[in-house]
């Protein structure tokens, strides 16, 4: 039996990969500590992502990969600037 997982559940989990991953390379790679708004910057799309999901319903904006996508992208940009 397969269970098919819920747009929010895949998003949420993209979000919490990309939120330790943050967390690993600041600590062990940069040796860095993040501030507490730059670390949470996923969560913070995440959010955004749950507020606009019913208006966008009959928009292609509302695809989970197009919003994972945006949080990986976030997410490594975060970490290059800090390694700059």
């Amino acid at each position: 039996m397969i269970m098919k997982l819920a747009n929010e559940i895949k998003v949420a989990l993209v979000t919490g990969a990309c939120i330790i991953g943050i967390a690993i390379i600041f600590k062990y790679v940069i040796h860095i500590q993040a501030d507490f708004i730059v670390s949470n910057a996923p969560v913070y799309l995440f959010i955004v992502y749950l507020i606009t999901k019913g208006r966008a319903k009959k928009s292609k904006c509302d695809m989970p990969l197009y919003w994972s996508l945006a949080i990986i992208f976030v997410t490594l940009v975060i970490i290059v600037l800090h390694a700059i």
